[in-house]
């Protein structure tokens, strides 16, 4: 999400997993529910609205392509 942030394009995790809303954390303190914990973990929401032109939707998606680029690069590093 930084190199998202740093190519002007905003973003924001999606939606933390159900079981961990207050409600549910404070009736199921012990529930674990690692899977979805961790696909909620790497899903982020992009710019999408009515008014999205179209050159912004190429902009947004350039810019993931080389986020994600320089991730799978960083990680065969790693």
């Amino acid at each position: 999400m930084e190199s998202m942030r740093n190519a002007g394009v905003q973003t924001s995790i999606h939606y933390p997993p159900i079981h961990q809303f207050t409600y549910y954390r404070q009736r199921y303190p012990e529930l674990s529910l690692p899977v979805t914990e961790e696909v909620a973990a790497r899903e982020v929401t992009l710019p999408l609205y009515p008014g999205l032109r179209d050159d912004e939707v190429d902009w947004v998606l350039s810019a993931t392509i080389e986020a994600l680029s320089f991730d799978r690069m960083f990680a065969s590093s790693g």
